[in-house]
């Protein structure tokens, strides 16, 4: 069951001015090379919207006139939508940044300083008391590779930065032997034990929820109603028990 987050009261806006806004919080040039980012759709008035990290068919939408999207859609929505991705994810205060921060972890540098993509952070904190913060996020499973006691400085990017093995070879070689994202993939892991490094997947929707919420926050700024469901992750785990 998808699940509703905030209801408010709001004033109307054109789409001009709301393009803009966003356009402040996340510039369009901060974007990965291809993602579609930006605002699809015709000329309108807001006064209501609703902030999904997937559009599913399944979400009801009626009576809102914009979905903020933080991934492209898989299938065209029956509403306007504004994405806002790769560029929200690299931007100042945006979901990487809002990772570290739900994480209590201190920003000290970009782990890829071409794209802004991903944070090297100053830990100081042991994985027991990492995992009691991961699970605030409410991850489900979190997956630990090579699992070590004391974390001293911890790599952190919101959503995939598990799947991307140049990601993990950067972090370890700018001396982050940690790396918390989502979306690890078993040549991931193997690459990692090589390596003697630290992988944590706490999951690509958790990952990415904290800066979703933040981006809702700002949004009201403008007087806007705005609604935010947490669609959750978009499968259903199975576990098979020996007896």
């Amino acid at each position: 069951m998808h699940k509703h987050l905030k209801r408010s009261k709001g004033d109307n806006i054109r789409i001009e001015s709301f393009i803009e806004f966003m356009e402040s919080l996340a510039p369009p040039e901060l974007a990965l090379p291809d993602d579609r980012i930006g605002y699809h759709g015709p000329e309108v008035e807001v006064e209501s919207v609703l902030v999904l990290m997937d559009y599913l068919a399944d979400v009801p939408v009626d009576g809102y006139d914009l979905l903020v999207l933080h991934h492209p859609p898989q299938v065209e929505p029956p509403l306007p939508y504004y994405v806002a991705h790769s560029n929200w994810d690299v931007a100042d205060g945006g979901a990487c940044d809002t990772l570290a921060d739900a994480l209590g972890l201190d920003v000290e540098s970009f782990l890829d300083p071409e794209t802004g993509l991903g944070r090297i952070c100053r830990g100081d904190l042991t994985l027991e008391e990492l995992m009691e913060r991961i699970y605030d996020l409410r991850p489900g499973v979190v997956r630990v590779v090579n699992p070590r006691e004391y974390l001293d400085r911890v790599a952190v990017v919101s959503g995939f930065g598990l799947s991307d093995r140049d990601l993990i070879k950067r972090a370890f070689s700018d001396g982050a032997p940690v790396y918390l994202s989502g979306d690890l993939t078993h040549a991931s892991a193997v690459l990692a034990r090589n390596l003697n490094m630290t992988l944590i997947d706490a999951g690509h929707h958790a990952t990415e929820m904290p800066g979703l919420l933040r981006l809702r926050d700002m949004i009201e700024d403008l007087g806007l109603v705005v609604d935010i469901i947490d669609t959750g992750t978009p499968w259903t785990e199975y576990r098979y028990e020996t007896f």
